[in-house]
């Protein structure tokens, strides 16, 4: 049996450029939303990861705060110059680490003079505890780590620093660039918001992670706001 190729039909150009079209339509369509769920999941993964950031950070520092002030040696010791029943002539013995802090505060707001309260200074006689805040000082050093620190935020790097002032140096930068702002809140033992140092009870940490995830009204990362309270468990709270 012949073929007769003559009576044999291909593919009209028309139909070659419709299928073609159709194929590009369904191609192009699969392209863009598989580029789009794969963006989605790209921002869900960096967002999770700015906010473990912001949380790994929330527990350092509260972290911190909760030894603030532990104390087991009753520092600072008090001078009685020979004359213990006279204790109007009596004097604490400044600590000799850092040498430009003339006295114990274990809670210090707002250590740069700047108002806001986006930074803390904490100390702690617990590294070891030994009756000596830093190290001895002198000849034998402050060798004693996170005695006396400082947490601070750092608008220009958009992170959390650190500063271990008996150590010396300079603020070392503890978080990823993905801090939008830092807050302390000290309460008193009622959990009432206090400016008195010496009443401060309680230390409520607020941070604020910056996400990648654009809000589509303001064209702006959005933002999560991390919280924490701690109760200071030294021995003068």
């Amino acid at each position: 049996m012949s073929l007769d190729l003559r009576k044999e039909r291909g593919f009209t150009l028309a139909e070659v450029l419709v299928a073609t079209l159709v194929t590009t339509l369904i191609l192009g369509g699969a392209v863009v939303l598989t580029s789009q769920v794969q963006q989605s999941f790209r921002r869900q993964v960096e967002d999770s990861a700015g906010e473990q950031e912001g949380r790994y950070a929330l527990e350092w520092v509260s972290r911190l705060i909760r030894a603030a002030g532990n104390n087991p040696y009753a520092l600072p010791e008090m001078n009685d110059n020979g004359t213990p029943a006279n204790m109007a002539d009596d004097f604490a013995i400044p600590p000799a680490c850092p040498p430009v802090n003339p006295v114990y505060s274990w809670v210090v707001m707002n250590p740069d003079g700047v108002n806001g309260n986006d930074d803390i200074r904490i100390q702690t006689d617990s590294n070891p505890p030994d009756g000596i805040l830093g190290g001895p000082g002198g000849a034998e050093g402050c060798t004693q780590a996170n005695e006396d620190v400082t947490v601070s935020y750092d608008a220009a790097t958009s992170s959390i620093t650190f500063l271990d002032n008996n150590l010396g140096g300079v603020q070392q930068v503890r978080t990823d660039a993905v801090i939008d702002g830092l807050l302390f809140i000290f309460k008193d033992v009622d959990h009432i918001p206090t400016a008195d140092a010496a009443k401060v009870v309680y230390v409520e940490t607020q941070i604020t992670v910056r996400t990648r995830t654009i809000n589509p009204f303001t064209m702006l990362p959005e933002t999560r706001l991390l919280t924490q309270e701690v109760r200071l468990r030294g021995r003068f709270y």
